[in-house]
């Protein structure tokens, strides 16, 4: 120190040095704008390698304001992470001479933490969770994998992975860098209203849970479930295709109106016109008509089955009875006439060749007398083109009012055991009894069974297409179509074959994991309880296997085996029933739960398939199974009268919800970090 000649006080050189480089360096830590104070640690006041006070070098200077920068940098990019993280992962990172600087290892090893761990959850969680694999993939062919992971978790979400990819991806990128900070919500009103106390909680709620990435997660989980869940209650409630957007420009509905129509102008005599320059002299436009989109006429194979199966219709079949079941579906009685008259033209002979066969109880909405006037109709012109045949029930009642209550209109609560199946098999088991007792029908070679409310095309081509299957199978087995419906709550991103309570996969070791899985998810509820039935269409299982079978990476266009399958339109072999004899029953199972064709398929000893060539696209409007607040009382009855159900099914899917959401959020931020450092 020293003074004046006046006696005041003048600091030293030195001191006067160090004074204004504690103010420049105080000044650089109020300069910075960053979460934490440990982010400084870089940049700490007077410290020097050298541990001198030569501050005035440029060379000094230079190298305080890079490490400046690059702690700025590092704090900026790493802000979403607490104080402890951030000291762990510069504890654990490494230096290396290739990385330009600390900020850059530090940022790639927040990203690897990130991406590799998460990415490995979203790929191995499938593979371990299930078995079912896809024979036929390799290193060099990996998409079947890939295809059945997405299947895995389209099933444990009950809706296409993608969407919520996408989606989580899509928030991440959006998501300023820290959370939504106070600078993006309203600012505090100085009024206390209830309104202002209210959005000041909601501004600091979204501040607090978008600063976490497991917070964050657990909202988008929250927000994606439940737009699956009001989804499905829509679709349910009031089906419409405006609830599945994800259909819209490309799904096709095909009628049965528009059979007739398409089949003008077809060579329909195989033996004159086989070498025809169009297959069946038909343009592949209305190849895709009449068979619901699935055939091409520059199809070889396509072709190939298809004129097989017309002339074994035209030369050796014996006909074809159509047997059905009818209440209260007056509305959908003309598209079954029109399906039954795009028939006939394929027969030489059709008066003696088809046959409809109805079995109509307790309509009251005009069924039975719509039914009449039709088979009135036909019988009496000159020539009949077929027969309706509609089943009485005796001279006591032959209008068979039999006084029952609709399964679907059961409590659930007063009468758990109330049978999801009601009297179907009974009914169906008397229809079967009643064709095979009719001498007129001794004849007949195939039996068609179906959903008379479904109202959509029956797909002659792809009937015909079943019926020349290769090796005799159309002949020998019973064959179901592969009709599919967009699946409740979806948005339209999973359509799959639509019964899966009839549905029973071929049993193999490579599947025997998940049947198991499967059939200790019915078991929550014990034998009798009408759990038994619906779980067929609650199961994540279930839905897996019914998606993988009819995955065209399992099957590749070929008909595939199945011990069950229905999907509201199946051909079965009338020889096949007739060696089966009285054995050939309809029954849903010990517990009266069992869906009826699982029963009847088992009961005929034999392997049947499905084919993808022959289907159905049934109506977003007009699905199968019940609709209205008759179908969203019966699932919520079924599901709050069984804690332990309720339990299993809530766990599950906020749990797989919040895993994917999670693993995606985290995969998004590793990417967002590089792409950050890569644009610095």
């Amino acid at each position: 120190s020293q003074f004046n000649n006046d006696g005041s006080y003048r600091p030293s050189t030195m001191a006067t040095t160090m004074n204004n480089n504690s103010t420049k360096n105080l000044k650089l830590r109020r300069h910075t704008a960053v979460a934490n104070p440990q982010d400084l640690d870089d940049v700490e006041c007077g410290k020097d390698e050298s541990n001198n006070f030569e501050y005035d070098s440029d060379q000094s200077n230079d190298k305080k304001d890079d490490d400046y920068v690059i702690s700025r940098r590092s704090a900026e990019f790493l802000s979403d992470l607490s104080p402890f993280s951030r000291r762990v992962v510069r504890f654990v990172t490494p230096s290396h001479p290739s990385l330009p600087d600390r900020c850059t290892s530090e940022c790639l090893t927040v990203a690897a933490v990130r991406i590799i761990p998460s990415l490995t959850v979203l790929l191995a969680l499938p593979l371990l969770m299930w078995d079912d694999y896809p024979a036929d993939w390799s290193a060099l062919n990996i998409y079947p994998m890939i295809r059945h992971m997405d299947l895995v978790w389209s099933s444990l979400l009950h809706t296409s992975a993608w969407p919520i990819v996408v989606g989580t991806f899509l928030a991440a990128v959006l998501m300023p860098r820290g959370g939504i900070g106070s600078k993006y919500l309203p600012q505090k009103s100085g009024a206390a209203t209830t309104m202002g106390r209210l959005t000041a909680l909601a501004s600091a709620l979204t501040s607090n849970v978008t600063q976490s990435a497991w917070k964050t997660s657990a909202a988008l989980s929250l927000i994606f479930s439940s737009v699956v869940i009001i989804n499905m209650t829509l679709h349910m409630g009031v089906p419409s295709a405006i609830w599945n957007p994800f259909i819209w420009g490309w799904y096709h509905v095909y009628l049965p109106n528009n059979i007739s129509p398409a089949i003008q102008g077809a060579c329909l005599d195989f033996e004159k016109n086989s070498a025809a320059r169009q297959p069946l002299c038909l343009p592949e436009r209305q190849w895709n008509e009449l068979s619901s989109g699935q055939l091409s006429s520059y199809n070889p194979d396509d072709v190939l089955a298809v004129q097989k199966g017309l002339d074994y219709l035209q030369n050796q079949s014996g006909g074809i009875i159509i047997n059905a079941l009818a209440r209260n579906v007056v509305g959908a009685v003309p598209a079954l006439k029109q399906n039954v008259e795009g028939l006939v033209p394929f027969f030489k002979d059709s008066g003696k060749k088809i046959s409809v066969v109805v079995f109509e109880n307790d309509s009251d909405d005009g069924t039975r007398e719509a039914f009449q006037t039709w088979s009135d109709q036909e019988s009496q012109r000159e020539e009949p083109r077929y027969a309706v045949d509609l089943m009485s029930c005796g001279a006591k009642n032959p209008n068979c009012e039999l006084g029952l209550l609709d399964r679907y209109d059961m409590n659930l609560i007063t009468n758990p055991k109330a049978s999801g199946v009601g009297k179907l098999g009974e009914f169906r088991q008397i229809v079967l009894e009643y064709i095979m007792g009719q001498e007129k029908y001794k004849e007949y070679s195939h039996m068609i069974i179906l959903d008379v409310d479904l109202g959509t095309s029956l797909s002659p081509l792809g009937l015909l297409h079943t019926l020349g299957l290769e090796n005799g199978i159309g002949q020998e087995h019973a064959v179901a179509s592969s009709s599919s419906q967009v699946w409740p709550g979806t948005s339209g991103t999973i359509i799959p074959p639509y019964d899966l309570s009839a549905f029973r996969p071929k049993e193999t070791k490579a599947n025997e994991k998940v049947r198991h899985m499967h059939e200790s998810f019915c078991n929550l509820m014990p034998a009798g309880d009408r759990w038994r039935n619906m779980c067929e269409a609650c199961s994540p299982m279930q839905l897996f296997m019914i998606q993988s079978s009819s995955d065209v990476m399992n099957h590749h266009d070929q008909a595939y085996e199945v011990v069950s399958a229905f999907n509201g339109l199946t051909i079965y072999p009338m020889n096949l029933i007739r060696e089966r004899g009285d054995k050939a029953r309809y029954d849903a199972g010990d517990d009266g739960q069992r869906c009826e064709h699982v029963g009847f398929h088992l009961s005929l000893h034999k392997p049947m398939y499905v084919n993808p060539k022959w289907s159905m696209n049934l109506k977003p409007s007009k699905p199968g199974g019940p609709t209205g607040f008759k179908a969203i009382k019966t699932l919520v009855t079924a599901i709050i009268g069984r804690p332990n159900v309720m339990v299993a099914i809530v766990i599950g899917n906020c749990l797989f919800f919040y895993i994917m959401v999670y693993a995606c959020w985290m995969i998004a931020t590793g990417l967002k970090l590089i792409v950050s450092l890569q644009n610095w």
